[in-house]
């Protein structure tokens, strides 16, 4: 019995309650619960086999959970399996549609709150509403669905959405509020759910257009982190064509991880010249110096060359973002990308001068974290990040050394608290002359300039040792 054959018998030998095993075909296995649904999809490629799993919820039709690997190793792929099937179970939990109103002191939409709970649980939606003042909806954001804000602080709608670019973010129509017409307001929430589902499905991924030559193929991978999960995102380059992308969506990364994207592209495509990652933490000469959840140091590039007999090349993920954006805007010699992502008090910084990448003695440039809780703040960076006002603080204090000390040309910023950048600069005017001040631009989406940044950095890597050699 093969490999693939043993692993499909092993599979739907489970004999649980937990969810159903449904064979759909030879190489296409479905795990369903109330909440969700699994598929394994066996793709056979001449005597190997590549895994997929993927994870579906049925309350919003997002996925939850996707990788895939090359079946080598049983007890990797059985690993794999639980870890999946946990997320699947683990939907239960998510089940609920939870639906937060906001106005200007809570009170109004919490007694409104409790009418639409009544009128959901009449209708038997599995719906959950509560209500929190205008002051604190950054700080529950996070756990809600659905952004519902009373009409009188509808000034903050398209600050909302612009910062929630993950939530759906209404004003509830007047007369309804008005009126408290909890059956209506129920009926306007579901028909804009619709709407932004159907929206989400047909937005195509962002993509950055610049496109450095080279001959070789370059498998770039960037490796982002936010709250539960992380995001590896990936691309195949053959001569500045992308052959080959996807992501990879898991609540918990090791290294297995990296080398299962690997073995799949090798499977598929044969060959790989080079491989570049960008990663969160402290980064230098392709070594992992520090990294919250990684302790001591990791030699990255002897573990990947050693393994796979490929030039390997791995950067900080804020210094890859800095070199794709430069990419993209050549006409700037300094230029400073700062990230502030939604939830951290503390960011990070990629910085360019004089065209150059900018790393400092053993990586620590641009590792914001070393000084920003040490500096003089209104409050903890923690507190400051759950609103506008600390956000802009937060930005603007991190940015500010920088500026001083490099002097940049332009800044790169992501950061959905202060997605308007007109506001940063005017915050700065209270330590700068507008003269000092460079050109700002706003990042919604920094993995595609990290992933062109690490290819970029990868070209730079094999001409300087073709020049040596």
């Amino acid at each position: 019995m093969t490999k693939s054959n043993e692993f499909k018998t092993w599979i739907k030998q489970h004999n649980t309650t937990d969810y159903q095993i449904n064979i759909e075909s030879d190489n296409l296995i479905k795990l369903t619960t109330q909440y969700g649904e699994s598929s394994i999809t066996f793709t056979d490629i001449e005597d190997n086999t590549i895994v997929e799993f993927s994870i579906t919820s049925y309350k919003d039709n997002s996925s939850k959970f996707y990788l895939h690997f090359e079946l080598v190793d049983e007890d990797h792929a059985k690993q794999l399996y639980d870890e999946m099937v946990d997320t699947l179970i683990g939907l239960k939990d998510e089940k609920t549609l939870r639906i937060l109103l906001s106005c200007s002191a809570g009170l109004t939409t919490g007694m409104f709150a409790e009418m639409l709970q009544s009128t959901a649980d009449m209708l038997g939606l599995d719906y959950e509403f509560n209500a929190v003042s205008y002051l604190n909806i950054y700080e529950e954001a996070n756990a809600y669905d659905v952004i519902l804000i009373a009409p009188q602080i509808g000034y903050m709608l398209n600050r909302l959405k612009d910062t929630l670019t993950d939530k759906l973010v209404l004003q509830i129509p007047t007369t309804v509020f008005a009126q408290y017409d909890a059956l209506e307001a129920i009926k306007y929430v579901q028909s804009e759910l619709e709407i932004y589902y159907k929206d989400k499905e047909e937005t195509e991924e962002t993509s950055c257009e610049h496109c450095t030559e080279y001959e070789n193929r370059i498998l770039s991978i960037a490796i982002v982190r936010n709250y539960d999960k992380t995001r590896i995102f990936y691309q195949l380059h053959d001569k500045c064509e992308i052959i080959d992308s996807n992501l990879i969506i898991k609540c918990k990364f090791n290294i297995f991880d990296l080398y299962d994207i690997i073995d799949t592209i090798l499977l598929k495509h044969g060959h790989i010249d080079m491989i570049g990652i960008a990663t969160p933490g402290v980064v230098e000469n392709n070594r992992l110096i520090k990294e919250p959840q990684i302790p001591g140091a990791v030699d990255m590039k002897a573990d990947f060359e050693d393994k796979y007999h490929v030039k390997f090349f791995a950067e900080n993920n804020a210094n890859a973002a800095v070199v794709g954006f430069s990419e993209e805007h050549p006409e700037y010699s300094s230029v400073v990308y700062h990230t502030q992502p939604f939830g951290y008090g503390v960011g990070g910084q990629g910085i360019i001068v004089n065209g150059q990448p900018i790393r400092g003695k053993n990586g620590i440039s641009g590792e914001v974290r070393f000084f920003l809780r040490r500096m003089q703040l209104s409050n903890e960076p923690d507190k400051l990040i759950k609103t506008e006002h600390g956000a802009l603080e937060l930005v603007t204090k991190s940015l500010l050394p920088t500026l001083i000390a490099i002097g940049p040309e332009a800044v790169a910023l992501h950061s959905p608290m202060t997605p308007n950048v007109n506001e940063v600069k005017e915050a700065l005017k209270s330590f700068l002359d507008d003269e000092f001040l460079p050109e700002f631009y706003y990042i919604e989406k920094p993995y595609p300039y990290i992933l062109s940044g690490i290819t970029k950095m990868c070209v730079d890597y094999i001409n300087e040792n073709n020049e040596n050699e």
